[in-house]
C-alpha cells in the first residue's frame, strides 16, 4: 500500500499541509504517517544550567501534545488505515527524509514556526526540497484575497 508522509509542527502552515496530505491519501488510497519532529533549543544546551532549562521530558510531552493536537483538528475521515503518528527526536529535515525514505510521497508546509517571516521557504522546506529522494510537495501559506491593485478584499 501507498504511504504518504506529512511533517507538521504546530504551525498553520503545517496544519494546512495535513489537510492537503490527507486529501491526496483519500484519492490515492494510501497510509498517512504524521511525523513531528522535537529538540533541545541550542542556547539551553550550551548553557551551564542545561539540565534546568530543557528538561527533555517535557519537551517531549509538549513535543507529544503538538502532534497529537495537529491529529485532532484535522478532518482524517476517509482514510485508507489509521493514521500514523511519529514523534521523532531530532532535527525535522533529517528526520522527515528518513521517515519518508520508503513513501510514495512527503508533504511539508513552506514555512514553520521559526526563522524570518519574510522568506518563502523556510529552512526545514528547503532542505527537504533538495536532500529527499522522494516526490516532495510543499504546501505555501494562505494567502489574502486581492482585487488586482494589491488592496486586500473580502470574500
Amino acid at each position: 500500500m501507498e504511504k504518504i508522509v506529512v511533517g507538521i509542527d504546530g504551525s498553520e502552515t503545517a496544519q494546512r499541509a495535513l489537510e492537503w496530505a490527507a486529501a491526496e491519501a483519500r484519492l490515492r488510497d494510501a497510509r498517512l504517517v504524521v511525523v513531528h519532529a522535537w529538540q533541545q533549543p541550542t542556547a539551553a544546551l550550551m548553557s551551564p544550567y542545561a539540565a534546568l532549562l530543557a528538561d527533555c521530558a517535557t519537551l517531549e510531552e509538549a513535543a507529544r501534545h503538538v502532534l497529537t493536537d495537529s491529529v485532532v483538528e484535522a478532518d482524517l475521515a476517509g482514510l485508507a488505515g489509521k493514521v500514523e503518528q511519529l514523534l521523532v527526536q531530532g532535527p525535522a529535515a533529517p528526520a522527515l527524509i528518513k521517515a519518508a525514505q520508503t513513501s510514495s510521497l512527503l508533504v511539508v508546509g513552506s514555512r514553520g514556526l521559526g526563522g524570518f517571516a519574510g522568506v518563502l521557504l523556510g529552512s526545514v522546506s528547503r532542505q527537504v526540497a533538495h536532500e529527499a529522494t522522494i516526490p516532495v510537495v510543499i504546501i505555501p501559506p494562505t494567502a489574502a484575497s486581492t482585487d488586482g491593485h494589491g488592496n486586500e478584499r473580502d470574500g
